[in-house]
């Protein structure tokens, strides 16, 4: 399966009828501007809507690539996740459904230990069940899989034990983490990279350096772009998918107008964490925190070393 290198993403971090709303015209006017890629999840609590956009764009569902994500407490049953999905997606197939993160979670919402069943290979074989098992009946329903933060740790694993490989892994991905060990390993075990969060964060305010940093918007004077594309653009040019969100129309539009960067420009980039720092917007994400009960503080039930993203020592991996 091809995919696009520019997707429009559907975490808006917020709820509501006039948020619904807002996202819907996001959606119709992406793809009425030649995206052709969307990417959603349970998570966002926006499947309802990312379908209703996608039947009233009038866009033939057979020209775009949808993405949907299960959330960790469906590990046991992905079946029924991805029948959650379809109903509230409202569409007859799924083009790439992905396990949001390896971590299990109990149907409460409590996070699992490290090690604890299923994990996520067996979750995996569950999956590849949906398209081998005839018996489930939804062979149809899904057209391919994917994995959502996993990091070589957690690959190597899959791939010895896997019956079809995972199509694509949607990671953190921006200057500031800019995975540059991860990336070209994936690409050269045929797993598309797809990044979320290219562009920082909102919840960084004043510390997203890539949207203000001279190092970007000097390359954007240069090229005559916004500062975000600079960014977009680096990362596609590493092969990199991107699924940047927006609410707003125009730069909706813009963010599809790459640019071509210099080999300088794009050291430049690949060395920015040495000048606007290094950080992790997983550590901020309040939905994910979780101190467990023997006091750890850990992402959805593992610590950093448990992903593959630290060494024990703190040293990035990645």
């Amino acid at each position: 399966m091809e995919c696009p290198l520019v997707g429009l993403g559907t975490w808006q971090g917020q709820y509501g009828t006039e948020a619904a709303q807002q996202l819907e015209e996001s959606i119709i006017h992406a793809l009425h501007h030649g995206y052709r890629l969307i990417d959603t999840a349970q998570y966002y609590g926006v499947e309802k809507v990312v379908g209703a956009a996608i039947r009233k764009s009038g866009v033939p569902r057979s020209s775009i690539i949808v993405i949907t994500k299960f959330w960790s407490h469906w590990h046991h049953d992905p079946a029924a996740a991805l029948r959650q999905s379809l109903a509230d997606l409202d569409i007859d197939y799924i083009d790439i459904f992905m396990m949001h993160w390896p971590t299990l979670m109990r149907k409460e919402g409590v996070p699992e230990p490290w090690g604890a069943k299923p994990d996520f290979i067996d979750t995996w074989t569950m999956m590849e069940d949906l398209v081998l098992d005839e018996s489930l009946g939804l062979k149809d329903k899904v057209r391919g899989l994917g994995v959502s933060n996993f990091t070589r740790k957690l690959l190597e694993p899959l791939l010895e034990r896997c019956r079809l490989k995972p199509l694509v892994n949607e990671v953190e991905l921006h200057a500031m983490n800019p995975n540059l060990k991860l990336v070209p390993w994936c690409q050269e075990h045929g797993i598309q990279v797809i990044s979320w969060s290219t562009l920082g964060s909102e919840r960084l305010n004043e510390r997203n350096q890539i949207l203000t940093h001279p190092l970007f918007t000097n390359i954007a004077a240069k090229h005559s772009c916004s500062v975000g594309v600079v960014s977009l653009s680096w990362a596609v040019q590493r092969g990199v998918i991107v699924i940047p969100k927006s609410s707003s129309l125009k730069r909706i539009e813009d963010n599809i107008k790459l640019v071509e960067l210099s080999e300088e420009e794009m050291e430049e980039i690949n060395g920015a964490e040495k000048t606007v720092g290094r950080m992790r917007l997983s550590d901020t994400i309040p939905g994910i925190q979780y101190k467990m009960p023997d006091g750890r503080d850990t992402i959805l039930g593992w610590t950093k070393a448990e992903f593959g993203w630290e060494d024990e020592k703190g040293e990035w991996l990645c």
